[in-house]
């Protein structure tokens, strides 16, 4: 009996490891594919683009909150944008969006951070949790930067659903119970260049 089990365990860790291994090998392929196109896909939400100086961006929430489409978020620094969603949803849903830029050193945006829920969501509806807004939000954003789909890639560690067209890679995470964060990264930044290498590395590549 001891022996069955041993072997049933032996099986599953190595079916894992192949199910891993095949994921790292579609995801590294992607991203080779994509940067080999030579295409640079800069664009984020509202004229916000990849590179964008600390100036453009301010000014740029500074016109849309006058056009009152965002508003600064009470508390923090943030942008809120309020949207319902009828494209990933089957009934349309009423969603909050915070974003808020990483700058480099050159203060230009390297990394945008969306970090997405759903209003009025409680931890007793299972329907509005984040796991549920996860899923809905790879549509989304399928819809919103067309291009690839996600796939599932590890990333630090975890396995999350991961969109890369071009130079731009967009990373899926639950933050809590009930929100979801996506960032929208530059892969030819020195800040996530080091991403790919290690990925290559560690396949031998």
């Amino acid at each position: 009996m001891m022996n069955s089990r041993y072997i049933r365990l032996i099986i599953s860790l190595v079916s894992a490891g192949i199910l891993w291994t095949a994921c790292q090998s579609d995801y590294t392929k992607l991203v080779k594919e994509e940067l080999s196109k030579g295409v640079r896909n800069d664009s984020i939400l509202f004229g916000i683009n990849l590179g964008d100086t600390r100036q453009d961006f301010y000014g740029r929430c500074f016109d849309l909150n006058k056009q009152q489409l965002v508003q600064q978020s009470p508390g923090n620094s943030a942008v809120q944008y309020l949207f319902v969603d009828s494209l990933a949803h089957r009934e349309p849903r009423q969603i909050r969006m915070f974003f808020f830029p990483n700058f480099d050193d050159s203060d230009r945006i390297a990394e945008m951070e969306m970090e997405f829920s759903y209003i009025g969501s409680t931890i007793y509806d299972k329907s509005v949790h984040a796991d549920s807004l996860k899923h809905h939000l790879q549509d989304l954003l399928v819809n919103w930067y067309k291009g690839n789909d996600f796939v599932i890639a590890n990333v630090k560690g975890e396995e999350m659903p991961v969109k890369v067209d071009g130079n731009r890679r967009i990373i899926l995470y639950t933050k809590d119970q009930r929100s979801v964060i996506a960032r929208v990264q530059d892969l030819l930044h020195p800040a996530f260049q080091h991403s790919i290498t290690k990925a290559e590395s560690a396949k031998g590549e």
